[in-house]
């Protein structure tokens, strides 16, 4: 199943357990970084494109976790289309996408 699909099948779940899509709301993407360098990289070059990342690695963690938060309607378009932008992103501080979600109503 490729990314778009998966997308859409969780927010199919969301509808199906009557969770509200209609508005725009906060939406935060995992990213998973080896080094605290690479993390902190990433969230360098997000802050410079006006995105909102925080550190939210866990002290337990053998890994670091960035979260992007991003304001959206949440269609499987949107949602899918700033995965792939972020992952790529991530990608060159060797990190990865870890996934998305968000408050629901």
């Amino acid at each position: 199943m490729d990314l778009f699909d998966e997308n859409a099948a969780v927010l199919n779940d969301m509808e199906i357990r009557r969770v509200d899509l209609s508005y725009e709301r906060e939406v935060d993407f995992s990213h998973v970084f080896q080094s605290s360098d690479s993390a902190e990289a990433f969230i360098r070059a997000c802050l410079k494109q006006d995105l909102k990342a925080v550190d939210t690695t866990d002290d337990l963690m053998d890994h670091f976790d960035v979260t992007v938060s991003i304001i959206m309607m949440p269609s499987c378009d949107n949602i899918t289309a700033a995965e792939k932008r972020l992952g790529n992103l991530a990608a060159r501080f060797e990190g990865r996408a870890d996934g998305w979600g968000f408050l629901s109503n």
